[in-house]
């Protein structure tokens, strides 16, 4: 019976936990102010005008034709999801980014800093806001969707997936609009990132509909009764999933504390997601003879770790007090929190680990295909991009100590790209810039490293590469080595005993006065 009591409160904390995405605050403050808003119930308004119009207009133009068109039904329903897709698109992300970007303003912080809601709740009420935004839009489209399978053209099966499709990637944009109004830059810089998102959300709509009106044409509701077809969806899906939680714990990040322990769940979260992409790779690599599943997700993961090591080197080499507590004690404990915990030096070494890791599977498995062009590729452009991060750490240490640390994110942006343009401007205004001059070896450019094609210059990439990430290595030593020691909890010093004053004299009595 004892033993019942503690089983029974946790059950009751994680039912809570459950309910907490019931009764988020943040979701009732976000649509009971939806509700009020002017935009949200014009947009609506004008989205059923224009659906109603439509369908009038298709039927009105059918009753003055002598046959029936068979295709009526399709024709109509691509039309109503190319509106859905557009009202979607550009409207809900764009409102919830424009609303938190306007509460991450200096003049306007009383739901971040005020508050008592953890950044986890604040993200995941704005997420859940658009989503509910979302299925208020699908809901009033969904009559004139079920209304085109009466016209005879299109199958409801169809119809659910590809509105199953849709709505999947109108969550991935609120959740790329959250994040984009979480970055810590001002105001200009937000309107010019929402301005260029708008503009590239065109050709994503356009590539949408196109796929739509492909999936349609194919005839994809009778494919999926087929093994081929769910698995394919859900390979697509997890990948989906797995970038949609990546932003949702950046969001986090940002808009966390600075004194908070901001790394740990990121990292986390990206170690899990890469080993259950390595083993679903190595599944697919024993299923099937084909190889490029590992050489797919050797790829993606070195892209992430690109942007993650830009990442790391931003960070700030002293620890708050908040993220000194938690650290461990000592051993194996304390040298897995070095990994996970803020800091520069062990997001590297988290980084190198996670990099060589692939890099050696990947490298095992293109044995199959005896490809060593890839190993001396991919090991010179490993090389390059851990020498590019540890410079840009060294000048901004060295000769910019009181400047922030995002000073060697930006140097580790700028290295490559400066590198790499350098010699080609120098060719270009002497007159020999060619396709044949950009193929021949340019040491220290890493995008150089996939254009040549003689094994000779890509060996000798590959030992410039080495030689550079040799020097930063050794010129970083001493900086790591002071890491790594004042990686420790904070000591608790003993609390002395409080001194006992000192006893007053005794009061003289009568009797003790007569005595004397």
């Amino acid at each position: 019976m004892k033993s019942a009591v503690p089983t029974f409160i946790r059950l009751k904390a994680h039912f809570s936990n459950w309910r907490e995405w019931e009764l988020n605050p943040v979701v009732i403050k976000e649509l009971r102010q939806s509700v009020r808003s002017w935009a949200v119930t014009g947009m609506l308004l004008l989205f059923l005008a224009v659906l109603f119009c439509t369908a009038i207009t298709f039927l009105v133009r059918q009753s003055f034709e002598l046959g029936a068109d068979q295709r009526l039904g399709s024709t109509i329903f691509q039309i109503f999801t190319g509106i859905l897709t557009g009202a979607s698109l550009l409207f809900i992300p764009l409102y919830v980014g424009i609303r938190l970007a306007a509460e991450r303003q200096d003049a306007n912080l009383d739901l971040l800093y005020i508050s008592t809601l953890t950044p986890e709740r604040i993200i995941r009420g704005k997420f859940l806001c658009g989503a509910y935004l979302i299925v208020l839009f699908f809901s009033a489209c969904m009559p004139f969707m079920a209304f085109t399978n009466l016209l005879r053209g299109v199958d409801l099966p169809t119809v659910a997936l590809i509105l199953m499709y849709l709505f999947i990637v109108v969550c991935v944009a609120i959740q790329v609009a959250i994040f984009l109004a979480c970055l810590p830059i001002s105001r200009l810089f937000k309107i010019l990132i929402a301005l260029i998102s708008f503009v590239m959300l065109v050709p994503i709509i356009g590539g949408l509909i196109a796929n739509f009106f492909m999936m349609m044409n194919s005839g994809v509701g009778s494919m999926m009764g087929g093994g081929r077809f769910w698995t394919s969806f859900a390979v697509g899906a997890f990948w989906v999933l797995a970038a949609v939680g990546l932003l949702y714990f950046l969001s986090v990040a940002l808009i966390s504390p600075p004194s908070a322990n901001r790394a740990l769940p990121v990292r986390i979260y990206l170690t899990i997601v890469w080993v259950l992409g390595g083993l679903a790779a190595g599944f697919t690599v024993m299923r099937f003879p084909a190889i490029s599943a590992m050489k797919i997700w050797c790829a993606e993961t070195l892209v992430v770790m690109a942007f993650a090591t830009v990442v790391v080197i931003s960070n700030a080499d002293q620890l708050s007090l908040r993220v000194r507590r938690k650290i461990p004690a000592g051993g194996w404990r304390r040298v897995l929190a070095f990994l996970f915990f803020n800091g520069a030096a062990g997001g590297l070494v988290w980084v190198g680990v996670i990099t060589l890791v692939t890099f050696a599977l990947a490298a095992a498995a293109s044995r199959l295909d005896k490809s060593s062009e890839f190993l001396i590729r991919g090991s010179a452009a490993i090389c390059y991009g851990f020498a590019y991060a540890l410079t840009a750490l060294f000048i901004q240490r060295k000769f910019f100590p009181r400047r922030p640390p995002k000073l060697a994110g930006v140097f580790g942006i700028l290295l490559p790209g400066i590198w790499a343009l350098a010699p080609n401007i120098v060719l270009f205004f002497m007159n020999r810039l060619s396709l044949h001059s950009v193929e021949n070896s340019q040491l220290g450019n890493v995008f150089n490293v996939f254009m040549v094609r003689d094994p000779d210059q890509q060996w000798a990439h590959l030992i410039c590469a080495a030689a550079w990430f040799a020097l930063v290595i050794a010129l970083n030593a001493k900086w790591f080595s002071k890491q790594w020691r004042e990686f420790r909890t904070l000591e608790k010093f003993p609390q002395s005993e409080p001194a006992r004053a000192a006893m007053p004299p005794p009061i003289p009595t009568t009797t003790s006065v007569l005595e004397g």
